[in-house]
């Protein structure tokens, strides 16, 4: 596994170092640095990607490149800038699913931030709360 950054703590501040693009944030809490540093590397690399299809069809209109290579790089870049960024994130034992906010459900329906991914209350004698024989389920006295 490979380090691509990281993120420290400098004295009352917090930085992120994104060294393939020297980029630096720095700001009062992890999470603002982190939504920074997100937005910025997602705008540095959505910005790159344009640039390779523009270049190759440049190549294309002088015979060095083909459709192909185009049509794959533009699929790419849809694959991953118009898709619905969604993560799978660990805590402890249990793993979540996360929707960028642009993609969640809002209103009535509205999804959590994250979710688990196992539901618990599944089980193969659909027995989830219920009460067990022979034990007693009374309220304890204080």
């Amino acid at each position: 596994m490979n380090d691509l950054g990281y993120l420290r703590k400098q004295g009352d501040t917090y930085e992120f170092h994104y060294p393939a693009h020297g980029l630096i944030v720095r700001g009062n809490f992890a999470e603002w640095v982190l939504e920074a540093a997100a937005e910025i590397i997602a705008q540095t690399e959505k910005l790159s990607t344009d640039g390779q299809i523009e270049e190759l069809k440049a190549l294309a209109e002088f015979g060095e490149a083909d459709e192909m290579e185009i049509d794959s790089a533009v699929y790419d870049a849809g694959a991953r800038f118009e898709a619905v960024p969604q993560c799978t994130v660990s805590m402890g034992p249990m793993d979540y699913r996360w929707i960028s906010p642009v993609g969640r459900r809002q209103g009535e329906d509205a999804e959590p931030v994250i979710a688990r991914i196992h539901d618990m209350s599944r089980t193969r004698s659909d027995s989830f709360l219920k009460n067990v024989d022979g034990v007693d389920t009374t309220e304890i006295p204080e």
